[in-house]
C-alpha cells in the first residue's frame, strides 16, 4: 500500500473516531455527571464548559449553584381540620460530591424530573406534617415560625441525599370561603374584646387620676386647717394680762371717759 492509501486510511480512520465523538456543553453553575456504558458511573463530574464526549458515555447536568424552584400549590389541613391552600418555593443546590450518587438514586433522571418529583413529594410532607401542629388562627398568627419549622424538616430530610438547601419561603395561605369568615368573625370579636379592654384600662387610669386630684384637694384643706389651728394657738398663748394693758395704754388718747354723778370713770380701751 503506498504512502498516499496509508494517509488515507489515516484520514478515515481519525474522522471515524472524530464521529463517534461528540461535544458536551456544561453550563455555568452547573457540573456534568458521565455514565459509561461499559463501567457505570465515573467519579468525577464534568466542570462546566466544552468537552468531547464518546457515543458511550452519557452526561447529565445538574446545578451546583442555587437555583430557586417554585412548587405547585397544594392543599394543607390545620390542627382543627381546616383546609387551605399553600405555595412554597425553595432555593437549594446539589452536593458536587455528591453527584454520581444522586445520579444513581433517581435512575439518571434530570434536575428538573427530581424537583417536580423526589424534592416535590419531600417539601408537602414538610409542610403538611408543620400544618398539622398549628390551629388555623394559629397559622395566620405564627406565619414567620410555621416558615422556619417547614424548612428546618425539609432540610433535614434531603441533604442527606444531597440536596443543599439554602432557604425556603412559604407564601400566604388561603382559606376556602367558609373558612376564611369564620377566620374573620373571630378576629372582629377579638378586636371588639381588645376594644373594651382599652377602654377599660382608660376608666381605671381616669378614676385613679380622679382620686389623686381630690386626694390632693383634701390634703391642702386638711394643711390649711391645721395651719389656721396652729396660729390660732400661738395668738391665744400670746395675749396675756399685761399685754393687754399695754396694748390699752399704747392705744389710750389721753381723753378720761365723761361721766355724771358718782359712777366712777371707767377707762375703755379703744379698738384699734
Amino acid at each position: 500500500m503506498g504512502i498516499g492509501a496509508k494517509t488515507v486510511g489515516a484520514g478515515i480512520l481519525a474522522l471515524g473516531i472524530l464521529g463517534a465523538m461528540s461535544f458536551e456543553s456544561i453550563g455555568q453553575g452547573h457540573a456534568g455527571v458521565v455514565y459509561n456504558r461499559s463501567h457505570g458511573i465515573e467519579e468525577k463530574a464534568l466542570g462546566q464548559g466544552w468537552h468531547f464526549v464518546p457515543f458511550w458515555e452519557r452526561v447529565t447536568e445538574y446545578p451546583i449553584s442555587t437555583e430557586t424552584v417554585k412548587g405547585d400549590k397544594f392543599s394543607v389541613q390545620t390542627k382543627d381540620g381546616k383546609p387551605l391552600t399553600v405555595q412554597v418555593a425553595y432555593d437549594y443546590s446539589n452536593d458536587l460530591e455528591k453527584l454520581p450518587a444522586i445520579y444513581d438514586k433517581f435512575k439518571g433522571q434530570d434536575s428538573e424530573t427530581i424537583q417536580n418529583g423526589w424534592l416535590q413529594t419531600r417539601l408537602k410532607k414538610a409542610t403538611l406534617n408543620v400544618f398539622s401542629n398549628y390551629s388555623v388562627l394559629e397559622v395566620f398568627q405564627h406565619q414567620g415560625k410555621i416558615n422556619a419549622e417547614i424548612e428546618k424538616e425539609f432540610r433535614k430530610s434531603v441533604e442527606p441525599t444531597g440536596f443543599i438547601v439554602d432557604s425556603v419561603t412559604l407564601g400566604a395561605p388561603t382559606p376556602d370561603e367558609k373558612t376564611a369568615e369564620a377566620i374573620q368573625a373571630v378576629v372582629d370579636a377579638q378586636q371588639a374584646l381588645e376594644g373594651l379592654k382599652i377602654k377599660k384600662e382608660q376608666a381605671i387610669v381616669e378614676a385613679e387620676k380622679a382620686k389623686i386630684e381630690a386626694q390632693g384637694v383634701a390634703d391642702a384643706k386638711k394643711i390649711e386647717a391645721q395651719g389656721v389651728a396652729e396660729a390660732n394657738k400661738i395668738i391665744d398663748k400670746s395675749l396675756t394680762k399685761d399685754l393687754i394693758n399695754y396694748n390699752a395704754v399704747e392705744n389710750w388718747d389721753g381723753k378720761l371717759p365723761q361721766v355724771t354723778g358718782d359712777s366712777t370713770p371707767m377707762v375703755t380701751i379703744p379698738n384699734n
